[in-house]
C-alpha cells in the first residue's frame, strides 16, 4: 500500500526483504526503526490491532485501514508523508477465504491411510493480536501430543480415544480448531498451521476506540488547536462519514508516531 506510512502503522523496525510466506506482507523501509510509544497510543494500537500483534494481524489491519484512508480526501496526508504508492496483489489474497484455511502437512513416514483430520470454527485473533498459529501433533501408540508453536509455546496430551472408527476431538488450544484420527493413526506426526482471520469490523472498532476516555484524545489531538491535528480531531469528533472519522483518528496516530522518531 504506501511506504512510509504503513511503516508508522505497523511500527515494526524494517529490512531489505519481506515474509512471503505471511498474507499481505510487503517491503518495510530499511530505515525505519521501530519507536517505543507512549501510554495513550499503545491504547489505540491495542484496539486497533490487538494486544500483542503479529505480522499476519499487522498486514491484514495495515490494509484494511490504509484502503479506508485512500477512498477519502484524507489521503493526501498519507501522500505528505512519502509519495511512494506500491501496489501487490496482497489485498486480493486478504479478501480469499482459502488463505485462512488451515494447511495439514504429515511428515516423517508418509501413510495415506492415517488420516488427520481438522474440525471447528476458527477463533478470533482481535483482542489478542495473534493472527499465526503452528501446531506439531505427534501420536505414539497410546497418547495425542500437541505442541503449540509461535507466540505461546505450550504442550498438552491426551489418551487416544476412539468411537465407531474415530477419535475424540482434541482441541488445538488458542485457534478454535480441534482434530481427530482414525483407527488407522496411532502413530506418526503432522503440522497444522495457518491464520486466523480477524472477525471484529472497523465500525466495531471505532465504537471501542470512542471508549477510550478524554485524556487519550487530549494526547492524541492535542491541547491547543494545530494543524494538521486539528482536522485530524474535527474528522473523528464531527464527520457524518465513518470512513473520515476513523481516518482522521489513525492518522493522527501516525503522526505522532513521526514526531517520535524526530521527523
Amino acid at each position: 500500500m504506501y511506504n512510509y506510512g504503513r511503516a508508522l502503522l505497523l511500527n515494526i523496525s524494517g529490512n531489505d526483504g519481506y515474509f512471503a510466506n505471511v498474507p499481505g506482507d510487503e517491503l518495510i523501509p530499511s530505515e525505519y526503526n521501530k519507536q517505543v510509544l507512549p501510554t495513550y497510543l499503545k491504547s489505540i494500537r491495542s484496539v486497533l490491532l490487538g494486544a500483542t500483534p503479529d505480522r499476519s494481524m499487522l498486514n491484514y489491519r495495515a490494509a484494511q485501514l490504509l484502503q479506508l484512508i485512500e477512498a477519502t480526501e484524507l489521503q493526501q496526508y498519507i501522500l505528505e508523508l512519502d509519495p511512494r504508492l506500491t501496489y501487490s496483489g496482497h489485498q486480493v489474497q486478504l479478501a480469499s477465504p482459502s488463505t485462512f484455511d488451515p494447511v495439514i502437512t504429515q511428515y516423517g513416514e508418509t501413510d495415506s491411510q492415517k488420516i488427520l483430520t481438522v474440525t471447528g470454527v476458527p477463533g478470533s485473533p482481535d483482542v489478542s493480536g495473534v493472527s499465526g498459529y503452528d501446531y506439531r501433533v505427534t501420536l505414539d501408540g497410546v497418547n495425542i501430543i500437541i505442541d503449540k508453536l509461535f507466540s505461546t509455546a505450550s504442550t498438552t496430551q491426551h489418551v487416544l480415544s476412539f468411537t465407531s472408527g474415530l477419535s475424540d476431538a482434541y482441541e488445538l488450544p488458542g485457534s478454535g480448531y480441534k482434530i481427530r484420527v482414525n483407527t488407522n493413526t496411532l502413530s506418526g506426526g503432522w503440522s497444522v498451521r495457518g491464520f486466523l482471520r480477524p472477525t471484529v469490523s472497523l465500525t466495531e472498532l471505532e465504537g471501542s476506540l470512542g471508549r477510550l476516555g478524554e485524556p487519550t484524545f487530549l494526547q492524541l489531538f492535542g491541547v491547543t488547536d494545530v494543524e494538521p491535528y486539528l482536522t485530524f480531531k474535527n474528522c473523528w469528533a464531527n464527520h457524518p462519514e465513518f470512513a473520515y472519522r476513523l481516518g482522521g483518528l489513525v492518522l493522527a496516530s501516525l503522526y505522532r508516531t513521526k514526531e517520535l522518531s524526530g521527523g
